[in-house]
């Protein structure tokens, strides 16, 4: 989702970009078509004027002008010289008479009803001052007298727009007219401002790429840089987070033990108690999906916690060798309750749902409960049992049987084996016996590890440990 973000905002961003300069390239060239119609056109203008004033110059026998057209032989040597001109832009030249507007002399080139003899009376000149007027009155305009003069607009000839320019020259009353057409002036325009157009939008679609990878290129420089900042920072949680962990299983780990600083066994009792449940926790969570590795690793470190409300049961009780009244069992019992309570307390005191406090609340509460209901404090029954309860509880039901007593010796895993088995659905969850005796290699591994750490000590001059209480005991049935 993040990625797909970003691929969307830099879409976004190449899109807007391109849309903006493209709008820029087409404004451009709006006003680079505008401007250069307006310097072509100047151009026009000047090349028609220097054009009008080279006939003007050419034209050896201006006198001819005031013969009349139809004189024999008049006017062949200016028709001579204006067919021979070379006239831009599809344009043509003629010769008129400003007395009558009579055409003395026209270029071949000419559209039909311009040659020698014709009158130009309607054809109207709009030169952009006021209204439209008639040709032949703009061309004999006072324009000083004596004096050679340039008039300019647009006109039609043919109904073809052109662009005229009329040299007057009245001391011959007569003045010479170069029409370029509209057309041909529009296209050199076009086919110099078209390139410049084309030539924008590559630099808009290279500047836009251009863009575009930088930007890809920077978002993933900085999307690099990010997540080695994140991994590092990442690592550097785990790191303090760990060290956190393991501060609280140390202190975790000496509550539980000062809970049962009157076993000298309570240290390793613990340890081995925390590795069955790993190993039954890591095969329950092959079928059940809830189960994960903060699951096993919180549970394991949470039944070190299983017996902490011994901590409130006197020690007449917790150090009687013999059989418990029913008094003292009752006060025995309460040890679950007083687990309970202790966790619950510091629970609200944090206020925070953590999976490790509700493990040792479950575990202190409800790990003398049994499947079939006969267990105690609360007399739970199958799954009202918490799963992380019914795990320790035959965890911590194979160590006693397999540790070594003061009134008995060590069972053998086979004998603790058995002892499980026949316990299946009424003291203990199926599925949990099912995961022991799957593992119960492993059970075995462990069992034997501990009895050769014993026997070293034993070998060692060490103290063997001592009783514990009845409630431990397998003959006592429900309670271990």
């Amino acid at each position: 989702m993040y990625i797909k973000r970003r691929q969307v905002l830099i879409a976004m961003l190449v899109m807007s970009q391109l849309g903006c300069m493209a709008f820029g390239v087409l404004w451009a060239s709006q006003w680079l078509h505008a401007a250069f119609n307006q310097i072509i056109h100047r151009s026009v203008t000047l090349q028609a004027e220097s054009l009008a004033l080279t006939i003007a110059r050419q034209s050896s026998d201006l006198a001819d002008l005031q013969q009349p057209v139809d004189a024999p032989g008049s006017k062949d040597s200016l028709q001579r010289l204006v067919e021979q001109l070379n006239v831009p832009h599809d344009g043509f030249v003629s010769i008129v008479r400003t007395a009558d507007g009579k055409v003395i002399a026209a270029t071949l080139a000419a559209p039909a009803g311009i040659k020698a003899g014709t009158a130009l009376t309607t054809e109207t000149l709009q030169s952009g001052k006021g209204s439209p007027q008639p040709l032949l009155a703009a061309l004999t305009q006072d324009k000083g007298e004596g004096k050679q003069s340039f008039v300019s607009g647009m006109s039609e000839f043919a109904g073809q727009p052109y662009a005229v320019t009329a040299l007057n020259v009245p001391q011959h009353e007569a003045a010479i007219v170069v029409s370029l057409s509209d057309a041909s002036v529009n296209r050199l325009s076009a086919e110099l401002v078209t390139p410049m157009i084309q030539v924008g939008f590559v630099l808009t679609g290279a500047v836009v790429g251009a863009t575009a990878l930088c930007t890809i290129f920077l978002v993933r420089r900085f999307d690099s840089t990010l997540l080695e900042v994140s991994s590092s920072l990442e690592r550097e949680v785990e790191r303090r987070t760990l060290g956190l962990q393991r501060s609280r299983n140390a202190v975790v780990f000496g509550l539980a033990k000062l809970a049962e600083s009157r076993d000298k066994d309570a240290g390793q009792h613990l340890e081995r108690l925390r590795t069955y449940v790993t190993v039954l926790a890591s095969e329950l969570a092959k079928h059940n999906s809830k189960i994960d590795h903060h699951y096993v690793a919180n549970l394991a470190i949470a039944s070190a916690l299983h017996d902490v409300g011994k901590m409130g049961v006197p020690d007449a009780v917790i150090l009687k060798l013999g059989k418990l009244t029913a008094a003292e069992r009752r006060a025995m019992q309460m040890h679950t309750v007083l687990g309970d309570e202790c966790l619950a307390s510091v629970e609200r005191m944090l206020g925070d749902n953590d999976q490790f406090l509700t493990f040792a609340r479950e575990v202190a509460a409800a790990h003398h409960e049994q499947w079939d209901g006969s267990g105690y404090p609360y007399g739970l029954q199958g799954k009202d049992i918490p799963l992380a309860a019914r795990i320790v509880a035959l965890a911590d039901v194979y160590d006693a049987l397999t540790s070594h007593r003061e009134y008995r010796p060590a069972a053998s895993h086979a004998e603790a084996r058995e002892w499980i088995v026949s316990h299946y659905g009424s003291q203990f969850d199926p599925e949990v016996v099912e995961a022991f005796i799957a593992r119960e290699v492993d059970f075995a591994k462990i069992s034997q590890a501990a009895a050769q750490l014993d026997e070293r000590r034993v070998a060692g001059g060490v103290q063997a440990p001592a009783a514990t209480q009845p409630e431990q005991q397998p003959a006592a049935g429900s309670a271990v």
